[in-house]
């Protein structure tokens, strides 16, 4: 793909491309119908971030889908429009009208692509061609279908609020906040995958109130665990057998009475759903969606506290956006193929077996310690849990997965980008 020379559109043309050190910019003086083509430099998110800037409206910055070699159509029915790029993660970029011959394949696969169109305003569209491309394209086309399953759909808030975090970090902290309760917290972080640890550190760094790290573990690791004493002396640093995923480690934390001096346990974990391609992306976007949402500043994990602080039958807050059912998963999906064992479980705790399923899919939540308890008389080994095998449902910590938000009844869903009117408040918790 060959850049276009940069310079300004001239008189009569509808397009050109300006670049520069810093910015790199794609001009529409003219409305029209266009392929672009952008290349950016490696990454492991395959979105990128762009300024869309129309005359006499406010600039609004998005999140497009990009692979290596990515094409695009644009449609534009404004004048002076401006998509402009950190130069830095552009290799290069070009525009030319759309002809006729591109549109047999435009049309051969428009209903498809057209789910993955997003509108940058009124009157603009920009739609990634993923089903003409290559198969890492078809690939993204795959991952996008995935996540839009969980009402990350392109254009989503869901999804362009939690790019916009991963790109640019969080908003700035209020200045000013008033006094707030300190019941006593545990952290508890499993990770499978250690590499993970530099997220959740940052985010833990922020969150600058006083809380308990509990850290398990699938395998030891001296290195790791020196680094983590150097920032936090007094976290523990657990290693269980790789069984259960995250639920089997929390299961026996609780079992071996570690989580007991606690009022509030914020459980997270470093959730991959694959090493590479679709998976990964929607393990990604999940993992990094739920920790925002639960402890991405200090003024959510404020907020979290006030709510348990205002509502004491609130046992459990967990992200609103993988609260299940929703809008995208029924009762049926929400189930899966848990159903007859979640029903066991319920009954051998003597609880009521008749309610429909409620839950934080993922299993990243904040929860009052005394909601746990029922589960203690299930009294599970981490030998309960089958061995690691990729599964995807049907096994112990699908069921627990599940039952969890249902032995708490009443729980709560939070996102980071919400806003409450007494966000800073905080009344103790009872």
């Amino acid at each position: 793909m060959s850049d276009l020379p940069p310079r300004q559109p001239r008189k009569g043309e509808a397009y050109a491309i300006e670049r520069n050190d810093i910015r790199s910019e794609i001009i529409l003086d003219a409305p029209g119908r266009f392929i672009v083509e952008l290349a950016p430099t490696d990454r492991r998110m395959p979105f990128l971030r762009v300024n869309v800037r129309v005359r006499r409206r406010p600039e609004k910055v998005f999140y497009v889908p990009v692979t290596q070699r990515t094409s695009y159509v644009l449609e534009s029915s404004e004048e002076g429009l401006v998509l402009q790029f950190d130069s830095r993660d552009i290799v290069a970029s070009s525009i030319r009208p759309l002809k006729i011959s591109d549109l047999v394949a435009v049309l051969r696969h428009r209903r498809r692509q057209k789910r993955f169109e997003l509108p940058l305003g009124p009157g603009v569209v920009l739609r990634p061609l993923l089903y003409i491309g290559g198969p890492e394209e078809r690939e993204l086309a795959t991952a996008l279908g995935s996540l839009a399953g969980w009402g990350f759909g392109v254009a989503s808030d869901n999804l362009q609020k939690t790019l916009s975090r991963h790109f640019d970090g969080r908003p700035a902290q209020a200045s000013e906040r008033r006094p707030t309760a300190e019941p006593k917290i545990a952290v508890v972080v499993h990770l499978h995958y250690i590499d993970l640890w530099p997220e959740f550190e940052a985010l833990l760094e922020a969150i600058d109130r006083p809380f308990h790290l509990i850290l398990t573990l699938t395998q030891p690791d001296k290195a790791f665990a020196e680094r983590v004493r150097a920032r936090s002396k007094d976290a523990e640093i657990i290693v269980y057998d790789n069984r259960g995923r995250d639920i089997g480690p929390f299961m026996q934390l609780l079992r071996e009475g570690r989580l007991d001096p606690f009022d509030l346990i914020c459980k997270l974990h470093g959730k991959k759903s694959g090493l590479s391609g679709p998976r990964m992306i929607l393990g990604d976007i999940w993992r990094q969606a739920c920790a925002f949402d639960l402890i991405g500043s200090r003024d959510v994990v404020d907020r979290i506290i006030a709510k348990f602080g205002r509502s004491p039958d609130t046992l459990m807050v967990g992200s609103s956006r993988f609260r299940l059912p929703n809008a995208w998963k029924d009762d049926e999906a929400a189930w899966g193929e848990n159903k007859a064992m979640i029903l066991n479980l319920l009954e051998a705790m003597g609880l009521a077996s008749g309610s429909p399923p409620n839950f934080f899919a993922g299993t990243m939540f904040w929860v009052r310690r005394g909601a746990l308890e029922p589960l203690k008389q299930l009294d599970l080994p981490l030998t309960s849990f089958p061995n690691e095998a990729g599964q995807q449902d049907g096994t112990l910590q699908h069921a627990l997965e599940r039952v969890l938000g249902m032995i708490c009844g009443n729980i709560s869903g939070v996102a980071w980008d919400e806003v409450e009117p007494d966000a800073r408040e905080a009344d103790p918790i009872e």
